[in-house]
C-alpha cells in the first residue's frame, strides 16, 4: 500500500533512507521523551501513527492495476509466490535448522516476507526499460494481500506459532483484530473518503509525505525504546554481522527476482520487472505491519526488526540503482 509512483524523475528513495538513519541516531542520542514517558506511553502513539500511515494509503489505492494483472493467473501465482512463499520457505528453513542465534535473524526472517515496495520497483523498471504496468500491478497487489498474509508467513517467528506451542487460533484472536483497527479499517476510510466531495480531490504533495512522518516517528519510537538494550555497546563485529545479513538476504530475494522471471518465460523488459518486483521490499508497509502485529507489549523487543529494515532498506535502494545501472549499461552494449 505504498503510494502509487508517479511518472517523473527518480525517486527520492535515498533521501527517505537516509531520513530514517537520521531518525535512528535521533532515538538512540535522545530518547527521554519516551523512555521516560514524558509525553505517553510510546505504544499509544505509534498505534496512532499506524492508523494515520493507513489512512493516507488507502487513499493512494487504485483497483486497476490489480485488475489488468489477474488476467494473466499463472504470471501472477508466480509473482506474487517468488514476493511471498518462496522467501517463506528459505526463511522457515534457517529458522528451523537453528543455523544461528543471532539478534538480527527474526528481522531478516521478516525483511523475507513484506510486500513488494511500490516507489522504488516501480521507477527501477521503468528506467531499465522494463514494463511499468506490470510493476504497479504486482506491487499493488502483494501490498494488498500482505495485512492477511504476513500473521500466517511470520506467526511462527514473531508468535512462536508452532514451534513453543501456541496454537494460531490464539495467536489470530490477538493479531487480527489489531490488524483490522488499525490497517484495514484506516485504509478503507481512506480509500472511501476520495469519493467524498472536497475530501476527495486528487491526492496532494503533502499528503504523500504523511506516511513518510509517521514512518520515521515510527522509527524514531523503536531506537528510543531500544537504547536500553545496549544498542550503542554493539561491538564492531556485531555491526559487520548485521552487513553480512543484509548482503546475504538480497542475493536470496535477487535469485528469486531473478528466477521468477525465467520460469514465467515472459518477455525481457517483463522480466526485468518481475526481478525489481520481487526483489525490492516494502519498509512503507513493513514497519506499520509489525507495530499492528506485534501490539504495544513488546516495544523495545521492536528494535531487532525495525533495525534490520531500515538498513536492508538503504542497502536495496544503492543495490538497485546498481543493478539499473548494469542493466542499462548491458543494452547500450546491444545497440
Amino acid at each position: 500500500m505504498e503510494l502509487k509512483a508517479k511518472n517523473r524523475g527518480f525517486p527520492a528513495g535515498i533521501g527517505f533512507a537516509l531520513g530514517l538513519l537520521l531518525a535512528a541516531v535521533v532515538g538512540v542520542l535522545f530518547p527521554d521523551p519516551f523512555s521516560q514517558s514524558k509525553w505517553g506511553q510510546s505504544g499509544q502513539w505509534a498505534s496512532v501513527a499506524t492508523f494515520i500511515v493507513f489512512i493516507f494509503l488507502g487513499r493512494s489505492l487504485s483497483l486497476n492495476g490489480l485488475w489488468l494483472e489477474l488476467k494473466r493467473p499463472v504470471v501472477t501465482l508466480v509473482v506474487q509466490g517468488g514476493i511471498f512463499f518462496l522467501p517463506w520457505i528459505v526463511a522457515t528453513i534457517l529458522f528451523r535448522s537453528n543455523l544461528s542465534s543471532s539478534s538480527y535473524l527474526i528481522g531478516f526472517l521478516v525483511v523475507l516476507v513484506l510486500p513488494s515496495t511500490i516507489s522504488s520497483c516501480v521507477v527501477y523498471a521503468r528506467e531499465a526499460g522494463g514494463n511499468t504496468e506490470l510493476a504497479l500491478g504486482h506491487s499493488f497487489l502483494s501490498n494488498f494481500i500482505a495485512p492477511f498474509l504476513f500473521p500466517l508467513l511470520s506467526g511462527g517467528w514473531l508468535y512462536g506459532v508452532g514451534y513453543i506451542g501456541v496454537s494460531f487460533l490464539s495467536m489470530a484472536e490477538q493479531v487480527y483484530p489489531r490488524l483490522g483497527l488499525l490497517i484495514i479499517l484506516p485504509a478503507l476510510v481512506g480509500y472511501l473518503s476520495k469519493k467524498i466531495p472536497m475530501v476527495g480531490e486528487p491526492v496532494g504533495n503533502w499528503e504523500r509525505k504523511v506516511p513518510q512522518v509517521c514512518i520515521l516517528f515510527l522509527s524514531y519510537i523503536a531506537f528510543a525504546s531500544g537504547t536500553s538494550l545496549g544498542l550503542l555497546d554493539h561491538p564492531f563485529n556485531q555491526w559487520m554481522e548485521l552487513l553480512g545479513w543484509i548482503i546475504a538476504c538480497w542475493l536470496v530475494l535477487s535469485f528469486l527476482g531473478w528466477a521468477c522471471g525465467a520460469i514465467t518465460g515472459v518477455s525481457m523488459p517483463e522480466r526485468k520487472s518481475i526481478y525489481f518486483v520481487v526483489s525490492q521490499k516494502s519498509l512503507a508497509t513493513g514497519i506499520p505491519l509489525v507495530f499492528a502485529m506485534m501490539g504495544t507489549g513488546t516495544i523495545q523487543g521492536w528494535i531487532w526488526i525495525v533495525l534490520p529494515l531500515t538498513f536492508y532498506h538503504l542497502f536495496q535502494l544503492l543495490a538497485g540503482a546498481g543493478i539499473l545501472a548494469w542493466l542499462n549499461h548491458r543494452m547500450a552494449e546491444d545497440r
